[in-house]
Parts: structure tokens; C-alpha cells; sequence
């Protein structure tokens, strides 16, 4: 989701809370004053108020494509997805290079539970930003999700190349590695995710759960192989006998 720089947010707080005289006269404010107006309401939480400007913004100018996405994030902020949908797509017709808009239009897909269709949204973002390392990651997830863990793994892969530092990011490849039988693999990723972050005990549960896993596969295969004798082959048998038979003969 768009961050409003410290010091956007700042010049915005000034502006509303010195100015509530200019603030009080809608009528005299334009469409990208209003998109600003909605944009320090949002960064106050204040998402009810910050829908009411952005919708004001687009009425006075349909093709302000990032007063649109942002109405989509506010509307997303109080849970209305279906509406939020119908911004974010206006918002990426008006503006189809926007990854930001996709990956937004994603997520409002994802919470009404359109799968393939949020997944399409965020393969269309990193095709725009290939090191969006959020896209990525839900990616993974939505592929987790629908039981196609390797395809997780693949996704979790590319976020933790652009975002090594992120601990949890390794821990949900770790997941995804436990799951299509890489235990070797996960053990090595979650101890990544601990280094990075002591306090993922999340991590710390799993990789006891491989590395308990690994002992017992490496246990059952020494069980099985100490000891053990090779059985005698059918043939070898027959030949056995046959000599045994030519030996007696011939002590006849």
C-alpha cells in the first residue's frame, strides 16, 4: 500500500489543524486539495473522513487515478471490498503501470475470497515491480493456501531474494519447504528466520518439529539397513542346487 513520506504527513498536519477556516470551505477547494485533504485523514486513521474527500475528488475529476486507489485503500480500511474493488479497478484502467494499484485491487480480491483472481492482480504487479517483495509473498500464501506447495516455495523463494532481512519471510518458506518434503532445506530457512528474529517462536516450533522429523527418518534408515542380509536370488538358488546334484554324482 502507498506510505505518505514524514514529511507529506507533517506538512498535512500542519495544514489541518492551522488552517480550519480554508478546511471548512469545501466548495472553494479542487480535486487534488481534496486528495490531499484524504490522504492526512488516512494517515490519521481517520478513514470515514478520508472516504468522503476522495470520493469528492474523483467527482470533480474521474481521471485522478491516485485519488481512486486511495478511495479503494480507505474503503478497504472499513472493510467494504466490494467498493474498494470497484475503485481500485477504476484506479488501474486509468492507471494499468501502477503496480501498486494491482497489488491493492489483489488484496481487495483476496478478502472476498477470489483467489484466482487476486493471484492474477498480484502476478500483474510484479510484472510492473518484480521486486515486490509483498506481492511475493502473498503470493506464496494464496498457493499455499490451495495445497500447491511447491509453487509456495517458488514464491516465498523470490521474496526472501529481495527482502533477506526479513525473518518472517523465511519462516514461510521454511513451511512451504516442511511441506513438500525438503526437511533438510526447511531446517536450514527457519534457522535463518531465528537469527533474524529471536522472537519468532513460530520458527522456533517448526524447526523442532523437522529437526524431530529428521531424526526419526535418519533412525527408521539405519533400522533398516544394520544388520540386514541380502536374500538369495532365485537363480542362485537353482545353480546351488544344481552343483550340489553334480557333486554327489559325481561321488557316486
Amino acid at each position: 500500500m502507498r506510505r505518505i513520506t514524514l514529511l507529506f504527513f507533517i506538512s498535512i498536519w500542519v495544514f489541518l489543524f492551522t488552517s480550519p477556516v480554508w478546511a471548512a470551505n469545501t466548495s472553494e477547494k479542487s480535486a487534488d486539495e481534496h486528495y490531499l485533504m484524504g490522504n492526512a485523514y488516512y494517515s490519521f486513521g481517520l478513514s470515514d473522513n478520508a472516504t468522503r474527500e476522495y470520493r469528492i475528488a474523483v467527482e470533480m475529476n474521474p481521471d485522478l487515478s491516485d485519488a481512486w486507489n486511495n478511495l479503494g485503500l480507505s474503503l478497504t480500511a472499513q472493510k467494504k471490498y466490494a467498493e474498494a474493488q470497484q475503485a481500485l479497478e477504476q484506479a488501474t484502467r486509468l492507471n494499468p503501470r501502477d503496480a501498486d494499484g494491482w497489488y491493492n485491487l489483489g488484496y481487495t480480491f483476496g478478502m472476498q475470497g477470489n483467489t484466482s483472481q487476486e493471484l492474477a492482480a498480484y502476478e500483474k504487479a510484479i510484472s510492473l515491480r518484480p521486486n515486490m517483495t509483498v506481492a511475493w509473498r502473498n503470493i506464496g500464501v494464496v498457493r499455499y493456501e490451495k495445497n500447491d506447495y511447491a509453487g509456495a516455495a517458488k514464491a516465498f523463494e523470490n521474496a526472501t531474494s529481495f527482502d533477506p532481512e526479513s525473518g518472517i519471510g523465511w519462516y514461510y518458506l521454511g513451511t512451504a519447504y516442511e511441506k513438500t518434503g525438503n526437511l533438510s532445506g526447511a531446517a536450514a530457512v527457519l534457522k535463518q528466520a531465528i537469527k533474524l528474529d529471536q522472537n519468532l517462536t513460530m520458527a522456533k516450533d517448526r524447526l523442532e518439529a523437522v529437526e524431530r522429523n529428521l531424526s526419526n527418518i535418519t533412525s527408521s534408515t539405519q533400522s533398516t539397513t544394520k544388520g540386514a542380509k541380502t536374500p538369495l536370488q532365485g537363480v542362485t538358488i537353482v545353480l546351488s542346487l544344481l552343483i550340489a546334484s553334480g557333486i554327489i554324482i559325481l561321488k557316486r
